[in-house]
């Protein structure tokens, strides 16, 4: 991107990638996989619901998120609010 930043005429296509996020996720991360184990859990359960499983992985995948961006260098917003 900064290769391309010689001329004007780009200004709002380098804004733009400048502030697109990407999420890749590796499907054979063990981390991943261990999810995708627990999500099957509570999709077995059926009629009987976790919450408290599913109050975990909902913790979980937002740590994952808020960690990617804190790494990519983007601000995380306050959750405590």
């Amino acid at each position: 991107m900064s290769a391309t930043n010689r001329g004007t005429k780009n200004d709002a296509m380098q804004e733009m990638m400048k502030k697109q996020k990407v999420l890749e996720i590796n499907p054979r991360s063990p981390l991943i996989e261990g999810l995708l184990h627990r999500v099957e859990q509570l999709e077995a359960d059926g009629v009987v619901r976790d919450e408290d499983l599913e109050a975990e992985l909902q913790e979980v995948a937002a740590i994952l998120i808020d960690g990617a961006l804190v790494r990519s260098g983007f601000d995380v917003a306050d959750s405590n609010l």
